[in-house]
């Protein structure tokens, strides 16, 4: 099946249609970007395809994939957990990666299929929806750039695949778990960044495996991998302040687009905003977001209360106060992340991520002397 078939027959949404804003939902504008050039053409409107894989997605479902407010919670309950599959599928036609890399419709399949089936579906955090997620803000954050024009064609197939496999068979417990545990990981990787070396080698392993860049010249699939683990080690919060580090002397010593290394850092600057995109969705998703993740870190807390382990507050469920703890990682982590995003992207979209995540932590704050276990029950 050529890309031709898979595309038949398409459909297009009107690039102004209008939405209803919703007092909670700041972010509604299309992330299409107003810039010139090559990729704009591409963006300008939609693509959407008549491909199903007998399950009943509608494909018009996805038509939003390039606003903000996409839900992909919504698509993974549509598409009975299959939204990495569809997402994924989606954005590589959005960025034209079919046609800049002649990519086999089969091995592109066969590759979403082999990546979904290796995250691990009763993490209520860590699993192919988030990776989808993750993928979807990775899009709507390089659209968004002015200098994307800049970008070559295989750093943009090199952050789509990273963005998906970023989290690839996470165990659904973090690093200091496993080191306790003296997991294999640990034996394996070693102390450092262990979880993000694993992702990087399943994710690997999976794109050869695939096929999905095998008919490339080797040295270029050299650089797609090796681009593809950067990225993936970008996302260990461990290193999260020499990545911040690294983007404000980018900022304040001047960005040469132009420049591999100056790119290669805007790179992991998006793939660290887009694995934490959750905390700057519209309240409406984030609060779900937040219930996961928090009983992702609840049942790691139980697996260490029946090891007879030290548990961190966050992580014990009859100890953690929601809001405070999820407020803490707005103020230290998401709030600074995205601000420096903006201040090197500076534009309304990068704007209204900004006050969309002090509008969540307000909601947060708020609910700080109401009963907290509602927010999991509800």
């Amino acid at each position: 099946m050529s890309l031709e078939d898979l595309s038949k027959m398409q459909h297009s949404t009107p690039k102004n249609s209008v939405t209803s804003k919703k007092s909670d939902d700041i972010l509604l504008k299309e992330n299409v970007g107003p810039y010139p050039g090559r990729f704009k053409r591409k963006m300008s409107a939609p693509t959407v395809s008549s491909y199903r894989a007998n399950d009943g997605i509608e494909w018009s479902q996805l038509n939003r994939i390039s606003f903000w407010d996409f839900d992909t919670l919504s698509i993974a309950r549509i598409t009975k957990g299959k939204c990495l599959y569809y997402i994924g599928l989606q954005i590589l036609m959005k960025h034209d990666l079919f046609d800049e890399f002649n990519l086999d419709i089969m091995s592109v399949l066969k590759f979403l299929s082999l990546l979904e089936n290796y995250y691990v579906p009763d993490n209520p955090f860590h699993n192919a929806v988030h990776a989808a997620d993750v993928c979807q803000a990775m899009h709507c954050l390089l659209v968004n750039l002015r200098s994307i024009d800049y970008f070559q064609s295989h750093e943009l197939l090199a952050c789509v695949l990273a963005a998906m496999a970023h989290d690839v068979n996470h165990p659904g417990v973090n690093q200091n778990f496993l080191i306790k545990t003296a997991s294999h990981l640990m034996k394996i990787n070693g102390n450092d960044s262990l979880l993000e070396q694993h992702h990087s080698k399943v994710s690997k392993s999976l794109i050869k495996e695939s096929g999905i860049i095998s008919h490339l010249e080797p040295k270029l699939q050299h650089e797609i991998l090796q681009l593809v683990e950067e990225l993936i080690m970008a996302t260990d919060m461990a290193q999260h302040q020499t990545y911040m580090a690294s983007m404000k002397g980018l900022i304040t010593n001047g960005y040469n687009p132009q420049d591999k290394q100056h790119r290669r850092t805007v790179m992991k600057l998006a793939m660290k905003c887009s694995d934490l995109c959750n905390t700057a969705r519209p309240w409406t998703t984030c609060v779900q977001w937040g219930k996961l993740v928090l009983e992702e870190f609840w049942r790691q807390g139980d697996q260490e209360k029946s090891l007879m382990l030290d548990v961190n507050n966050m992580f014990d469920r009859d100890v953690c106060v929601p809001s405070k703890a999820l407020t803490g990682f707005i103020d230290f982590i998401a709030e600074p992340l995205f601000t420096l995003w903006a201040d090197f992207c500076d534009t309304p979209f990068t704007r209204d991520i900004c006050r969309q995540i002090d509008n969540n932590r307000s909601h947060w704050e708020d609910i700080v002397t109401l009963p907290e276990r509602h927010l999991l029950s509800s």
